[in-house]
């Protein structure tokens, strides 16, 4: 069989193993940077990634797309770039198709749609724009609405906590999924949905647990520079967690998503320093000889394995960034959100 149906649970799976198969095969005439390409930054049949020079990047995707042709059968294209000297290096009918008539040095270029989000390819900058279906009033209706706002580096994290709150509260007051919610909890939702207009301004360059990662470069002159990198809050058990329990499992939150950023990002990292604003937390960590509760026994276990104790640092809450998301904030305030996007302990 040469084609998989679509709608088919394997058949994403499927499609994915072939497309690495061909860039693993390839990889001996056209090179590791195609595997890498192929194998870290697809997902499904879109692949999103960054390159230091216009020049490198020209060659990745050429090389690709030959690799796929020859040993795949696959046509690499829809390309859109930030740079116009990139999609000049290729055929108009390989370009994404509202770009394929425009003049790419005087043209403003139509915001590109990659992996549920919207890129700017002029200013390239992320943008949301949110769906403008009206859905009904109900758990299901709501539970739609909340998951369609598709944020996977956690931009929205502080306001998405709030609409996962309110689900919550609805989920333990229906039992049905079309059952009509109450006038008060409607009000409560509506008024937090209509706040959401205000993201599609957003450009991105303890009911709750947070946790917050940066980048810190210096360049040259010995400038430094801080950049948002991910962002990631979840929604604290009702009951059995003490505060110094939700604060651990936001210590185990920042190491895991460390690891993730550790993985995925192609830059030498020096120095990863983790931050806390809970003294109770530095001491589980550097402690060394007490014995503890086999839950605090257990999550230690896991920051210890990626992390060291001289690695964890002590930050007051109101110079914590995280701290946001762990009591939400309504999407109008987000943009303006002292310490969120530029930290002022780092």
């Amino acid at each position: 069989m040469r084609v998989h149906v679509f709608g088919n649970s394997p058949s994403p799976a499927v499609a994915t193993l072939g497309l690495r198969k061909a860039a693993q095969a390839s990889e001996q005439e056209f090179g590791s940077h195609v595997t890498s390409f192929v194998t870290r930054d697809f997902y499904v049949d879109d692949g999103l990634t960054s390159c230091p020079t216009k020049e490198e990047a020209v060659k990745l995707m050429k090389d690709t797309q030959q690799a796929l042709a020859k040993y795949g059968n696959l046509r690499l294209h829809k390309f859109a770039s930030n740079c116009a000297e990139v999609m000049s290096a290729f055929h108009a009918s390989d370009l994404a198709s509202n770009l394929k008539d425009l003049d790419l040095e005087c043209d403003s270029k139509p915001l590109q749609r990659s992996l549920g989000l919207s890129w700017d390819v002029n200013t390239d900058n992320f943008l949301f724009q949110l769906s403008s279906e009206n859905k009904p009033i109900t758990r299901r209706g709501i539970l739609s609405t909340i998951n369609s706002l598709y944020d996977p580096l956690g931009f929205l994290a502080p306001v998405i906590i709030q609409g996962k709150l309110l689900l919550r509260k609805i989920v333990s007051e229906t039992v049905d999924w079309d059952q009509p919610l109450s006038d008060e909890t409607a009000d409560e939702w509506k008024s937090w949905r209509d706040t959401l207009i205000a993201i599609e301004t957003l450009i991105i360059p303890q009911k709750a647990i947070a946790a917050a990662a940066y980048l810190r470069t210096t360049d040259s002159s010995g400038k430094p520079n801080i950049r948002f990198i991910l962002w990631k809050a979840k929604v604290a058990p009702t009951s059995g967690h003490t505060i110094p329990r939700l604060e651990l499992s936001a210590a185990v939150l920042a190491v895991e998503i460390t690891q993730t950023i550790m993985d995925n990002l192609d830059l030498h990292i020096d120095t990863v320093k983790f931050y806390t604003d809970s003294k109770v937390i530095s001491g589980y960590i550097s402690n060394e000889t007490r014995r503890l509760l086999i839950y605090v026994a257990n999550r230690l276990e896991k920051i210890r394995k990626f992390s060291f104790p001289s690695q964890w640092n002590y930050v007051p809450t109101n110079r914590n960034p995280a701290d946001s998301g762990t009591r939400s904030v309504p999407a109008q305030k987000l943009k303006a959100l002292n310490g969120y996007w530029d930290p002022i302990l780092l």
